[in-house]
Parts: structure tokens; sequence; C-alpha cells
């Protein structure tokens, strides 16, 4: 069982994401921002971060470069429907600061176990 926190501010897609890893057997924790999940981190220790990419209040981007900057090591899982048909370049930036694979929106729990998988293993 892995400890994960699910930021996204779309509150549906988040408790998705929450109801998904319980069934996986996970502890999930949600926050709805980058800067919620930061202020979760101040208190919690966790495994993986899964989060959207594009959110206000600190989006994906400004989430992994706050991580690195603390020296955070937490695998981190981007996911995305994409921003007013503007996707490559901001997942692509996403894919390098974070060192992490994206999953696009809708996804399965298949999709979202293998992905979780993969990254907790490069994480070990």
């Amino acid at each position: 069982m892995a400890r994960i926190l699910v930021v996204d501010d779309d509150t549906d897609h988040r408790a998705y994401v929450v109801q998904l890893l319980e069934r996986l057997g996970h502890a999930a924790t949600p926050a709805e921002n980058g800067r919620s999940c930061l202020n979760i981190l101040r208190e919690k220790e966790v495994d993986a971060i899964i989060t959207d990419i594009f959110m206000p209040g600190a989006d994906g981007i400004e989430l992994v470069t706050e991580l690195n900057r603390l020296g955070l090591r937490v695998p981190v899982l981007g996911m995305t429907g994409g921003y007013k048909g503007v996707i490559r370049p901001y997942e692509n930036l996403f894919e390098v600061l974070a060192k992490a694979k994206v999953l696009h929106k809708p996804f399965s729990a298949r999709d979202l176990e293998s992905a979780l998988v993969e990254i907790l293993a490069d994480a070990a």
C-alpha cells in the first residue's frame, strides 16, 4: 500500500482518482492545487504525488519546480486533459522537470495502476 497525494482542481476527477487508488489498496489524500499539496507535505509523508498539470493556485509545473527547489524527492505522475488545445509543450516541460510520466484524461484504473507501479519502482 502506498500513500498517495492526488492534486486536481476538478473536484469530480480528484474524487474519481482517489476512489480508484483506494480500490487498488492505496491510501489517497486529496488536494485542490499545488499550494495545498505543499501545505499537506509539511505535515504528512507520501510515497507519490499524482497531479494535474493545468490548474489555478499553483499548477503541476509550479508544484514540481517547488518540490525540486525544496529537495523533496517524491515520485510524481502527471495527468492532463489539455488546456484550450495546448498540451504538448507544457506536457514536455512537466515530464522534464518532474522526470515524470503523464496520463491523459480520461484514463482507466489499469492505466493508473500501471503508471503508479512504474513510478514507485523507479523511486525504489
